[in-house]
């Protein structure tokens, strides 16, 4: 066994200690990595929903503008390197030894240190980063924010892209109790960018903002975007805010709502220039122009037509519905669904319907996912056929029954459309008939 696959075992088994919300574990841990993410500036990210497509926009803007970008994400759809990249580049299998190593033998240095597969994770993330001497880095909070392992970090910029009900088990049961947690990630003194719609959530988040003599700066009052148009895979828009404009932007990925993000990433950018960072307007053009996420309005396939998105909650798989109906209109998918049993799944097929001229309800085999046949008792439309498909090969042969000139569209889940999309590029299979 080679020492990249010893390594991923050993992540592997970190799984198994569960989540653990606190920093007290991850700070003892960076101690004795002698505080890796004090060697670079961080772009802290947290939201409900867009966090990793305004990640990605970041790092590849920075990036074209040449500054030397490390990016945090989460989850994988197919290998743990995905969340760990330097200048849009996967750490790679040779690295990855050698810093769990590192990581382990820090951990295990201090008795009752123990850390969870999350915290191990960022501490790699933060050690790479070093090693690699990256510049800055962009930083998705895991969970939360206030209690998230990345909370480490004293950031040049913090942002909140959005705030709607997700995780209320561990983040509370109302708008103000998951907001006041995901504010949490505001610091004493420095910038936060809000993405968030007028209301309750961003009536926390200025406070918050105010009790930490923060300036917030929050979209559709202290900046703007107007929606210009959607292209096939992305969307054109025009950005405002007093240190400057400019006038048609594209951003290549789709929806409303990436527009709204792309908006809060140039406000970041400019905050970046204050504090010293030459970002020039054409890498700010280019950088969302050729940014690309995996598992976001993705074509997977061209014939037929696959497309994988990893909405998982009910907010997200509206702007999925929105992003979708605009471009194929309504009746037009065949929708494979897959979620995990603590997400309203219900309301999420309800969403959906409208876009449906089939389910599919399948999921990976994950602790977390709710079965594929209580998926599809909770699909209520009796006119939209709805079919269980309990293994990848049952799912298979149910998508090569599809016609030819069909879209199908994987989602509700980052874990079931990450499957999808592995099975798709490595298994010799044919879609559609």
């Amino acid at each position: 066994m080679n020492f990249f696959q010893q390594a991923s075992d050993y992540l592997a088994s970190l799984s198994f200690r569960g989540m653990k919300l606190g920093l007290a574990n991850v700070r003892r841990l960076l101690e004795r990595l002698d505080n890796p993410h004090h060697a670079f500036d961080s772009i802290h990210v947290a939201g409900t929903n867009g966090k990793g497509s305004t990640c990605a926009m970041l790092a590849n803007i920075l990036t074209r503008a040449g500054v030397r970008c490390g990016m945090y994400v989460s989850p994988h759809l197919e290998t743990f390197r995905e969340r760990i990249q330097v200048n849009g580049e996967m750490i790679a299998p040779e690295q990855v030894g050698p810093l769990v190593d590192a990581v382990r033998r820090a951990a295990e240095g201090e008795k009752g240190l123990n850390p969870t597969y999350f915290e191990f994770m960022t501490a790699m993330a933060f050690l790479h980063f070093k090693n690699a001497g990256v510049n800055a880095a962009v930083l998705e909070v895991g969970l939360g924010g206030r209690f998230d392992a990345t909370n480490v970090v004293n950031p040049a910029v913090s942002v909140i892209t959005s705030i709607g009900m997700d995780h209320m088990v561990h983040l509370g049961d109302t708008i103000e109790s998951i907001a006041s947690e995901k504010c949490g990630i505001i610091k004493p003194g420095r910038p936060v960018v809000a993405g968030m719609e007028q209301g309750a959530a961003l009536d926390v988040a200025r406070r918050v903002a105010h009790l930490r003599k923060s300036a917030l700066f929050a979209l559709g009052e202290d900046f703007t975007a107007v929606r210009r148009g959607a292209m096939p895979w992305g969307e054109r828009f025009d950005y405002s805010s007093p240190a400057g404009a400019l006038t048609g932007l594209e951003v290549s990925l789709a929806g409303p709502r990436q527009v709204n993000n792309a908006a809060v990433v140039a406000r970041v950018i400019e905050l970046l220039r204050e504090q010293g960072y030459s970002i020039p307007d054409h890498s700010v053009r280019e950088g969302l122009a050729a940014v690309f996420t995996p598992g976001r309005f993705e074509r997977a396939r061209a014939k037929p037509l696959v497309i994988l998105d990893g909405a998982h909650n009910p907010q997200s798989a509206e702007a999925l519905r929105d992003a979708a109906m605009e471009r194929f209109g309504p009746k037009s998918l065949v929708i494979v669904f897959g979620a995990m049993m603590d997400k309203d799944y219900a309301r999420m097929l309800e969403i959906l319907a409208p876009l449906a001229r089939a389910f599919i309800c399948y999921t990976p085999p994950v602790e977390r996912a709710a079965d594929p046949a209580e998926l599809a008792a909770a699909q209520k439309d009796s006119a939209i056929p709805t079919t269980v498909a309990r293994t990848m090969d049952e799912l298979l042969a149910a998508l090569a029954a599809v016609p030819r000139d069909a879209v199908v569209l994987c989602t509700g889940s980052f874990y079931t459309i990450g499957a999808i999309r592995g099975a798709l590029r490595s298994a010799p299979f044919h879609i559609g008939r």
